[in-house]
């Protein structure tokens, strides 16, 4: 009997029928997304005496997978460093080391996950293992993103597709294309950003992945928010928790009530937006989620300082400085450099203010899309007295604005974006018609 698995096979010559039994209930719950019931099996299947090693290790590997797509972190790093030792097939080590990878990196230790995939990589490479080599690729493709380098993440990222395409693997398909649309949403890219988040939603559908599909829904959404279609985004968002909640899907919750957050505050509708903003950080600090934890700590800090919480948007903004040097990624530095910089325009402090801005631009450069990168320029022409710097600054925000609006194919998004009040204000200012674009 074997297990074909992309471009291997997984032989459960040995091991007892029992066992087999006990591994395809697993399996087949694990499928369905009935992840508890799963690892009873898995549990059961590793509680035979003499099976082999190969076998063990990939029991641990899905058992660990499911203890992950649970939020039980201790728990599948646990069954990931048993499948990596107890078994030295060079296959089955390269798995674990993935999924280790994606272990650290959710948690934001991203040079430890970077090691792990690379090693994954070379391991896979000699082995000629598709399926590790996509997935390292697709990791690497990931912290690429994070750390601002969208160039080659896009890279990593479209090779991990071929390769998927390639040896016919759908459910890694959707993750691959998910990962693309995020990359282009962090360009700012977000005609190719919705692009990819609906044909992950679509393949990740037709295999019933109903964790993932909840996942693409809400990208969707915040494709649509960072657009300002602020009413369309929440019925997105809305749909995405009712998903996630009836899929178990708890990874998901904090970063949908963020994104449910932000979007009943930007509808006006700040005390209902602050109870999903507070219950996001609550959250995302349960799961040890860094990077989630820094998004919502800055959607946070500025909806308070926007409604004159300053002494509330102060403690934020410090906590947002701790979490992006944790991290140790340009895209949050930026973040808290530019949302202090406002507060610090917010009390008078013009000076201290463009100090931080500037801060903010210099990491922002390569790191943070065009939705951030306009509002900062925006930001800039306000805080400097000198006409001339003002001006350019303008224009630079208009110029974000057109790459943005102009490869918009829905019309009514675009003139939803064109239209929004921070977006006009910062083309009247600059003397841009927006009919132009």
């Amino acid at each position: 009997m074997s297990d074909t698995i992309s471009s291997g096979q997984f032989s459960l010559a040995g091991v007892s029928a029992a066992a087999v039994t006990a591994f395809r209930e697993g399996r087949l719950a694990s499928s369905e997304q009935e992840f508890e019931k799963a690892i009873q099996y898995f549990t059961e299947a590793l509680a035979f005496d003499r099976i082999p090693a190969h076998f063990r290790a990939r029991v641990f590997e899905y058992r660990g997978l499911c203890f992950w797509l649970l939020g039980e972190f201790r728990a599948a790093e646990k069954d990931y460093r048993e499948s990596l030792t107890t078994s030295n097939n060079i296959d089955q080590m390269a798995r674990a080391r993935v999924r280790l990878g994606e272990l650290a990196d959710f948690r934001g230790e991203y040079e430890a996950a970077a090691e792990l995939y690379q090693q994954a990589l070379q391991e896979g490479n000699a082995t000629e293992n598709l399926l590790v080599i996509g997935r390292a690729r697709r990791g690497l493709g990931i912290l690429d993103r994070r750390q601002g380098n969208t160039e080659r993440a896009l890279s990593q990222l479209t090779q991990a597709l071929a390769i998927f395409r390639q040896g016919g693997e759908t459910r890694e398909q959707g993750r691959v294309l998910t990962s693309l649309g995020r990359t282009r949403q962090a360009r700012g890219e977000y005609q190719q950003a919705l692009l990819a988040h609906r044909e992950a939603y679509v393949i990740l559908e037709s295999v019933n992945d109903r964790w993932r599909v909840a996942q693409a829904v809400n990208d969707i959404g915040e494709c649509h928010q960072a657009l300002y279609d602020v009413e369309k985004a929440y019925e997105y968002h809305q749909r995405a928790l009712q998903l996630a909640t009836n899929a178990g899907a708890r990874l998901l919750i904090p970063e949908i009530k963020r994104n449910l957050g932000v979007d009943l505050v930007e509808s006006g509708q700040y005390e209902q937006g602050l109870v999903y903003l507070q219950a996001a950080l609550k959250g995302t600090r349960e799961h040890g989620n860094r990077e989630h934890e820094a998004l919502t700590l800055y959607h946070l800090a500025r909806a308070y300082l926007h409604h004159g919480a300053d002494s509330l948007a102060v403690q934020l903004v410090l906590a947002l400085t701790h979490v992006a040097e944790l991290l140790n990624a340009d895209r949050y530095r930026a973040l808290a450099a530019f949302v202090h910089g406002e507060l610090l325009y917010h009390q008078g402090r013009k000076a201290d203010a463009l100090n931080e801005l500037n801060l903010a631009m210099l990491a922002a450069q390569t790191a943070v899309d065009r939705g951030i990168l306009w509002k900062l320029h925006a930001a800039m022409s306000h805080v400097t007295d000198n006409e001339q710097i003002a001006a350019v600054h303008l224009n630079i925000a208009a110029e974000f604005i057109r790459q943005t609006a102009e490869p918009l194919q829905d019309e009514r998004l675009r003139q939803t974006f064109l239209n929004a009040p921070p977006v006009m204000a910062v083309l009247q200012a600059a003397n841009v018609n927006p009919s132009f674009f």
